[in-house]
């Protein structure tokens, strides 16, 4: 960087002379050398920790309850009571489903409620006294999964071993990898909708300042991290002054009680917008359930991962997960063919990028309608009368359009929001395209069910969304501008860190694959009104599609 007084090397960050003048100028009022990112470090820096004055780095009590206390009380139900990652065994199920639940509204971690739980007098404690929460198998049963699971490869059986896991403080770059690690996980995830981020609370692929060698790298990550939530506080101050500015009558006119809760609205949409700021560097937190046999294959996948925190996660992952599953994870170990496959597909398409041209959701195939009715009637002909297929279908084609709507009306029939649409449409296949930010992708991979991805790792080439309360406001350029400061910082940084400066609001090219069975789920939740406005916005654009191409088809699935 340019006036490097501190003395320090300048590492990747500072490559390139044109990437050099995009920072200087986009780091002008922020200090453009060490010395000033320490000065704007230290007066963005919070008063007291993310966890409070109460709390220490993991949110835990320090001062209420003694630490040791803490550990004794958690170590029942928790394999790492002082980690990041941890399996969670000896509670009642629906106990952990409510406890999961808490994690996506709430920012405590899955540990602060389980403590708040045993301290309201929730779970009975000498119950747990001399419980052993992390027993190994017993020897014969051990020697029964190595020879049969792990050594005969009958992988079905692993999937009777059921644990659940707590993530915290991993990146939202990170948590979208899990998800996608395997098809067959149950996931609940903190929610930036929901739940503000605090100042402090990301991840820095360059470690601790000492760890990142005699380079400015850390510090000018850290700069723009800073200026990254200051950016997001003052989208959501100036969100605020508009919704006041236009509200002022009616504000004035309430009790005190409705004005609390009117702010306290008006807040919570004012950051909803503003976390569009916010990079996928941010901190989120996740509850997870899988089987054996799924935690297997998903950790395989992650340890293929281009950044090192995924490969880390993953190590984390086994370790706890195998206090609970001591034999089913023996061979969940790094493919080399998947590590070297990925090296190859890089090196063949070197240089390559896209540009952030299309629409936001696009249906790229879909049967045609008259067929895709016939093959519905004669999968119902095959289930009710046991025929071939072919000639179920030669039957079907035969029945005139009125009689098709009659069967079709019958089918669906007082089908209701909470039904679950017939089995045979999943035989009917679509494909979507999808330039959707960050923050609607993130939510597309929490609430989909039978959705398959081909996606783009996350760049700020394809453009931006600019949520509309921060467009009404007149905020818009302020987003813009920190979204040039994310590029030229992308710019500059090595492959297996730049994506973490990739913003919320940066879009991100998606093919998506899905049945007519899942295009009713998706578009039932997605297009009420109490779904996000952007995947929304997203899944009302491909519903009109759907009904464009396919109405007798699709008629039924927006039921809320």
């Amino acid at each position: 960087m340019a006036n490097n007084r501190s003395g320090r090397k300048s590492g990747s960050l500072a490559k390139g002379g044109e990437i050099n003048d995009h920072q200087a100028l986009s780091f002008d009022q922020a200090g453009t050398d060490a010395e000033e990112s320490r000065d704007i470090l230290a007066a963005s820096a919070p008063a007291t920790s993310a966890a409070g004055q109460d709390g220490n780095a993991d949110g835990l009590p320090t001062t209420a309850v003694d630490q040791d206390e803490v550990m004794t009380l958690l170590a029942p139900f928790i394999s790492n009571p002082e980690g990041s990652v941890y399996a969670v065994t000896n509670l009642p199920e629906e106990f952990v489903a409510v406890l999961f639940a808490w994690v996506s509204r709430s920012s405590k971690s899955f540990k602060e409620h389980l403590l708040q739980a045993i301290k309201d007098g929730h779970i009975d404690m000498n119950k747990y006294k001399d419980a052993n929460a992390f027993e190994q198998l017993t020897e014969k049963a051990s020697a029964f999964h190595e020879k049969w699971t792990v050594g005969y490869g009958h992988s079905s059986v692993a999937e009777h071993a059921i644990t659940h896991v707590g993530i915290e403080k991993v990146s939202r770059l990170a948590s979208a990898e899990l998800e996608l690690s395997n098809e067959f996980y149950s996931i609940t995830e903190y929610s930036q909708r929901y739940q503000k981020p605090v100042l402090g609370g990301w991840y820095n692929p360059y470690g601790t300042e000492a760890e990142a060698g005699d380079t400015d790298d850390w510090m000018i990550y850290e700069t723009f991290m800073h200026r990254s939530y200051i950016v997001f506080e003052q989208l959501i101050e100036g969100v605020k002054r508009h919704f006041m500015a236009q509200e002022d009558k009616q504000l004035q006119a309430m009790s005190p009680k409705q004005y609390e809760r009117r702010m306290a609205a008006i807040e919570k949409l004012a950051f909803e917008d503003a976390r569009y700021a916010l990079p996928l560097a941010m901190h989120t937190q996740l509850g997870m359930t899988a089987n054996g046999r799924a935690w297997r294959d998903g950790l395989v996948n992650l340890y293929s991962s281009d950044y090192r925190e995924t490969r880390q996660l993953a190590d984390d992952l086994k370790n706890e997960i195998t206090k609970v599953l001591p034999t089913l994870l023996k061979y969940a170990n790094p493919s080399q063919y998947q590590i070297n496959s990925k090296k190859r597909n890089k090196a063949f398409f070197n240089g390559a990028k896209g540009q952030g041209e299309g629409q936001a959701a696009r249906l790229i195939s879909f049967p045609d309608e008259r067929a895709g009715l016939n093959t519905l009637l004669a999968l119902v002909y095959v289930e009710q009368y046991g025929i071939p297929f072919n000639e179920a279908l030669a039957r079907a084609g035969t029945m005139s359009d009125e009689n098709m709507k009659k069967f079709m009306d019958g089918m669906m029939f007082e089908f209701g929001k909470f039904d679950n649409p017939p089995e045979a449409f999943k035989q009917l296949d679509y494909r979507a395209e999808l330039l959707i930010s960050e923050a609607n992708w993130h939510q597309l991979l929490r609430h989909n069910r039978k959705t398959n991805f081909i996606f783009n790792e996350p760049t700020p080439y394809q453009g931006i969304t600019i949520p509309p309360r921060i467009r009404e406001a007149g905020l818009e350029d302020l987003l813009i501008l920190h979204a040039n400061l994310a590029e030229s910082m992308f710019k500059g940084m090595e492959a297996d860190i730049a994506p973490y400066v990739v913003l919320n609001a940066h879009r991100r090219r998606i093919v998506a694959h899905f049945d007519l069975w899942e295009a009713y789920h998706l578009i039932n939740l997605r297009t009420s009104e109490e779904a996000q406005w952007d995947i929304r916005q997203t899944f009302t654009d491909l519903y009109n599609q759907l009904m464009f191409v396919n109405p007798n088809l699709i008629q039924y699935a927006k039921r809320r």
